[in-house]
């Protein structure tokens, strides 16, 4: 008897598995079909070698600016932690003996 209850279990989740993997190969061809759709409604991007390099010159400087921003960041924190932790120090070494 207790077989039975195994094969149903079993059963009931390939029958599930099944509807799972056509829901998924529709979904999938939904996507490609959209990507396809999108690919061939696009136009032609007309930008010159000198507008490439300017726009990739810009990104470079973007990026150098936020990590210089980022290090200084971390810099005034590394440096506020500290102040605390000796001012923490100098209060419990006045106070506590």
């Amino acid at each position: 008897m207790g077989t039975l209850g195994c094969i149903n279990d079993m059963m009931r989740r390939d029958k599930e598995n099944r509807e799972l993997r056509r829901a998924s190969r529709e979904r999938l061809n939904e996507t490609r079909n959209r990507l396809l759709d999108v690919k061939g409604k696009r136009s032609e991007c007309n930008v010159s070698y000198e507008q490439l390099e300017h726009i990739a010159h810009e990104t470079r400087e973007w990026e150098e600016k936020e990590r210089n921003s980022f290090l200084k960041g971390k810099l005034v924190f590394i440096t506020l932690l500290a102040g605390i932790v000796l001012l923490i120090g100098t209060v419990l070494a006045l106070f506590c003996k």
